[in-house]
Protein backbone atom coordinates (compact mmCIF):
# COMPACT_ATOMS: atom_id res chain seq x y z
CA UNK A 1 0.00 0.00 0.00
CA UNK A 2 1.38 3.40 -0.96
CA UNK A 3 1.11 5.95 1.83
CA UNK A 4 0.54 9.56 0.94
CA UNK A 5 -0.07 12.81 2.73
CA UNK A 6 -2.10 15.70 1.45
CA UNK A 7 -0.62 19.11 2.07
CA UNK A 8 -3.18 21.88 2.17
CA UNK A 9 -1.92 25.38 2.61
CA UNK A 10 -2.62 27.03 5.90
CA UNK A 11 -2.69 30.30 4.00
CA UNK A 12 -6.45 30.05 3.60
CA UNK A 13 -6.77 30.79 7.31
CA UNK A 14 -4.76 33.98 6.84
CA UNK A 15 -7.25 35.57 4.47
CA UNK A 16 -10.84 36.56 5.10
CA UNK A 17 -11.68 36.17 1.42
CA UNK A 18 -9.91 32.86 0.86
CA UNK A 19 -10.52 30.97 -2.38
CA UNK A 20 -13.34 28.44 -2.28
CA UNK A 21 -11.06 25.44 -2.87
CA UNK A 22 -7.74 25.10 -1.09
CA UNK A 23 -4.84 23.91 -3.20
CA UNK A 24 -3.54 20.45 -2.34
CA UNK A 25 -0.48 18.47 -3.31
CA UNK A 26 -0.15 14.76 -2.57
CA UNK A 27 3.22 13.40 -1.50
CA UNK A 28 4.12 9.72 -1.39
CA UNK A 29 5.69 8.93 1.97
CA UNK A 30 6.53 5.24 1.76
CA UNK A 31 10.21 4.33 2.04
CA UNK A 32 11.55 7.88 2.31
CA UNK A 33 14.12 9.08 4.81
CA UNK A 34 13.10 12.03 7.03
CA UNK A 35 15.36 14.46 5.15
CA UNK A 36 13.96 13.46 1.75
CA UNK A 37 10.37 13.52 2.97
CA UNK A 38 10.74 16.91 4.64
CA UNK A 39 12.36 18.35 1.51
CA UNK A 40 9.34 17.24 -0.53
CA UNK A 41 6.94 18.65 2.06
CA UNK A 42 8.77 22.01 2.05
CA UNK A 43 8.73 22.10 -1.76
CA UNK A 44 5.00 21.33 -1.87
CA UNK A 45 4.25 23.88 0.87
CA UNK A 46 6.28 26.47 -1.00
CA UNK A 47 4.31 25.89 -4.19
CA UNK A 48 0.91 25.92 -2.50
CA UNK A 49 1.64 28.93 -0.31
CA UNK A 50 3.01 31.01 -3.15
CA UNK A 51 -0.13 30.30 -5.20
CA UNK A 52 -2.21 31.52 -2.26
CA UNK A 53 -0.27 34.68 -1.35
CA UNK A 54 1.09 35.98 -4.65
CA UNK A 55 -0.47 39.25 -5.56
CA UNK A 56 -1.09 40.15 -1.92
CA UNK A 57 0.42 43.40 -0.70
CA UNK A 58 2.29 41.63 2.12
CA UNK A 59 3.11 38.43 0.20
CA UNK A 60 6.78 38.47 1.17
CA UNK A 61 5.76 38.52 4.84
CA UNK A 62 2.87 36.05 4.57
CA UNK A 63 4.74 33.47 2.50
CA UNK A 64 7.31 32.32 5.13
CA UNK A 65 4.71 31.92 7.87
CA UNK A 66 2.43 30.02 5.49
CA UNK A 67 5.20 27.60 4.51
CA UNK A 68 6.29 27.14 8.12
CA UNK A 69 2.72 26.45 9.30
CA UNK A 70 1.99 24.11 6.39
CA UNK A 71 5.20 22.12 6.90
CA UNK A 72 4.66 21.82 10.64
CA UNK A 73 1.03 20.77 10.08
CA UNK A 74 2.00 18.10 7.54
CA UNK A 75 4.84 16.78 9.71
CA UNK A 76 2.50 16.58 12.70
CA UNK A 77 -0.12 14.66 10.72
CA UNK A 78 2.40 12.02 9.70
CA UNK A 79 3.11 11.13 13.33
CA UNK A 80 6.68 10.04 12.52
CA UNK A 81 9.06 10.74 15.46
CA UNK A 82 12.15 10.76 13.21
CA UNK A 83 10.55 13.26 10.84
CA UNK A 84 9.40 15.45 13.74
CA UNK A 85 12.93 15.47 15.19
CA UNK A 86 14.45 16.27 11.80
CA UNK A 87 11.92 19.05 11.22
CA UNK A 88 12.63 20.60 14.62
CA UNK A 89 16.40 20.44 14.03
CA UNK A 90 16.23 21.95 10.54
CA UNK A 91 14.07 25.05 10.31
CA UNK A 92 13.07 25.85 6.74
CA UNK A 93 14.80 28.51 4.69
CA UNK A 94 12.31 30.37 2.53
CA UNK A 95 12.93 32.17 -0.70
CA UNK A 96 10.72 33.03 -3.58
Amino acid sequence: MIRTIVLAASAAALFAAAPAGATEIRIKTAGKAPAELRAEIVKAASTVCWQNVRGETLATYLYPSCVRASVNDAVGKLNNPDLVAYNNANPAVFSR
